[in-house]
């Protein structure tokens, strides 16, 4: 049995501006098992409608934050060769390729840090929303089995589409930057590799 007790008292907790950290990484150790897959936010798309039940928003979120955590790891790769090509063109004028390829890292870096920023500003409005229904509902007095089955509420619902909008466009943002971000690693690699032998 998860431990939506532990999860709703973060929420409860939460203070506007305050950090999400803790909120966040309960969402994230969800056992995989409970989380949703990318078929799940196609069918959410197919039938425009989300889940209205804790359960189901919290396996949604995991998605998103589990796809987050992939590309960010690209993320940081990309971060690590664009230092180490301009450590090795630091004395020099880089070449054609160098040059290009730092280039290019730079464009899809900042393309990703613009989707984190989307995607910072939506999980803190998610929270927010939460936050507002668990103290409207006074949820203190429910076990984990009551609030796994836990419906939200209409209004909470309502509030909560234009953020669930946003994150779903995120995901989808994500998926579209993992082909070329590998693809950009591995061609960086290369270069790296290349100019490495010839100064050795």
């Amino acid at each position: 049995m998860i431990q939506y007790r532990a999860g709703i008292d973060l929420i409860q907790a939460y203070t506007q501006g305050g950090s999400l950290e803790g909120i966040l990484q309960f969402i994230s150790d969800l056992p995989e098992t409970e989380i949703a897959g990318k078929g799940f936010l196609d069918e959410v798309g197919i039938m425009e409608k989300y889940p209205d039940d804790l359960k189901g928003l919290l396996e949604f979120l995991a998605q998103i934050l589990k796809e987050r955590k992939y590309v960010s790891n690209l993320y940081n790769q990309a971060m690590d060769r664009y230092e180490k090509l301009g450590d090795l063109t630091a004395h020099r004028r880089p070449t054609d390729d160098e040059a290009k390829i730092k280039q290019t890292l730079t464009d899809y870096i900042l393309k990703l840090e613009k989707i984190f920023e989307i995607n910072d500003l939506t999980d803190e409005g998610i929270i927010k929303e939460l936050n507002r229904f668990v103290a409207e509902e006074h949820l203190e007095a429910l076990t984990d089995s009551e609030l796994e089955k836990l419906v939200i509420s209409n209004k909470t619902t309502t509030l909560l589409e234009p953020h669930l909008d946003k994150h779903r466009e995120t995901f989808y943002g994500y998926q579209k930057l993992r082909d070329p971000f590998q693809r950009l690693i591995r061609i960086s690699d290369l270069i790296i590799e290349e100019v490495t032998k010839k100064v050795s």
